[in-house]
Formats: structure tokens, C-alpha cells, sequence
């Protein structure tokens, strides 16, 4: 994972196995504070990383595919829509 500062150049994107999301710094600080609720013995500098993960690896597990939102909302949508229909 690599932070990236709001307003910096980001790279335009390259057919890849990889995926980069933005975070904010709302974002990141939201993440730290669920980190802590995931594992609180977790050091500050994994824990961020560690919630990320943990998310993305129960949206894999739904079967949920965020590749054809193109918006925000969208993902947000697509996102919850999917991990609701997991847990059915």
C-alpha cells in the first residue's frame, strides 16, 4: 500500500493485476479507528493496511465485483449490495 496525498499526480492507470485505491484522510483516520476494534494490540502502521485487507478480502469472499462502478456511490453501492447478499 502507498500513501498518496490528496492533489498529488496521480498515474494514470495501466492494465495490471493491481488496483490502487485513494483514501482520504477522513478515510484513513476512520480505518485506524476500526483497526483498532479489529485487533487493538495492532501497531498504528499496520493497522490502516490491516482493515483494508480484512475488507477487501470479504468482498472477494462475497463474490462482489467493484470493477464496473466508475463513481464513488457507485462502488459504495455496488459494494454493500454485495456483502448484504453474502451474509443471506
Amino acid at each position: 500500500m502507498k500513501l498518496t496525498v490528496a492533489g498529488a499526480n496521480i498515474p494514470e492507470p495501466v492494465e495490471s493485476d493491481i488496483e490502487t485505491l485513494l483514501i482520504t484522510g477522513s478515510q484513513m483516520a476512520y480505518l485506524h479507528r476500526q483497526s483498532k476494534g479489529l485487533n487493538p494490540d495492532m501497531p498504528v502502521a499496520f493497522g490502516a493496511p490491516h482493515a483494508i485487507r480484512t475488507l477487501l478480502e470479504q468482498l472477494e469472499e462475497a463474490g462482489v465485483d467493484l470493477t464496473s462502478a466508475s463513481t464513488e456511490q457507485e462502488v459504495t453501492r455496488t459494494a454493500v449490495d454485495g456483502l448484504r447478499r453474502g451474509r443471506r
